[in-house]
């Protein structure tokens, strides 16, 4: 009765804080924010009651399934939310909270300065022949009308401070709860079971085979993510891409964007817990914000 009694309030906890955050900040964008409502916005369905419709089931249905399945799996192979658990219980959690700061941190900032490195240069041969072809778009005689229509995947409104901060909090608690709670732990699980581990835990060549795995599938669906969107937002502006960077450039982009986070933030919560790989996302989102700024003050 108590294990479950904790477990629900584990549940509420961190799926309230996932649907406060995401909510606020869908309130603060005006295009759709989750996956499946801005792949009805591409497929030019732009009815705002159904986008707002779909981004509440995802935001709400898809947190609750990622966060009670990834709590059960979490807790079959050792691992979840430490911190959480043992401020539930009502026992100190100081000692282990300073435990965790210094590799968040750590972890955080080196991740954040690997964040920037596809935007650089060297990864973008043909960044000014896409520069011409947008000013050549721009200065055709349909620009008006396709400006109207990239309007619809654009938020016009100034970026603040709170809004940033919102969107990085909401990437991070999001992020973690279905990446590292949900699948690294339900992928633990099956690894656990196919290696006949003892229930309740899991060696560290499972766990971290885990983090290999979804470390894998994250660069494989931002690889098709990115394809597939832009192919969409093309085709529903009437236009044919001319300028296309090579397959592999495209993969190492997508590797650095998404290898270096998936093993960090899951070594994270393999070892300190699902509490540190979500700051330590947020910090990330942070540092690379200031790095960025500080990179294009200073060399542009």
């Amino acid at each position: 009765m108590m294990v479950r009694r904790l477990f629900w309030r584990e549940f509420w906890l961190l799926w309230g804080a996932g649907v406060i955050v995401a909510a606020t900040f869908a309130a603060f964008v005006r295009i759709p924010t989750t996956p499946l409502a801005m792949l009805l916005l591409l497929r030019n369905h732009s009815q705002r009651p159904l986008l707002l419709g779909m981004e509440a089931i995802e935001i709400t249905v898809g947190l609750a399934i990622a966060v009670s399945c990834g709590l059960l799996a979490a807790h079959r192979v050792g691992l979840g939310a430490p911190v959480l658990e043992k401020w539930l219980r009502g026992e100190a959690v100081k000692s282990q909270l300073r435990s965790l700061l210094v590799p968040s941190l750590l972890v955080g900032v080196l991740i954040a300065a690997v964040s920037i490195l596809p935007d650089l240069s060297v990864f973008h041969p043909n960044r000014q022949l896409a520069l011409r072809e947008a000013e050549r778009i721009s200065e055709s005689p349909d620009s008006a009308k396709m400006a109207e229509k990239l309007g619809r995947f654009v938020d016009e409104r100034p970026l603040t401070f709170t809004s940033l901060t919102v969107s990085y909090l909401d990437n991070a608690i999001q992020g973690e709860l279905t990446s590292r709670l949900f699948l690294l732990s339900i992928i633990a699980l099956i690894l656990a079971k196919i290696t006949d581990s003892p229930p309740g835990t899991a060696g560290n060549r499972v766990l971290f085979s885990a983090v290999v795995v979804v470390a894998v599938i994250g660069a494989v669906t931002n690889v098709a993510w990115q394809g597939a969107t832009t192919k969409m937002i093309y085709s529903s502006l009437g236009l044919i891409k001319t300028v296309h960077d090579s397959s592999w450039l495209v993969i190492i982009r997508a590797l650095l964007r998404t290898i270096p986070g998936a093993v960090g933030f899951g070594w994270l919560y393999v070892r300190h817990g699902i509490e540190s790989a979500i700051f330590s996302a947020f910090v990330a989102s942070v540092v690379a914000h200031v790095l960025i700024v500080f990179v294009a003050v200073h060399l542009f």
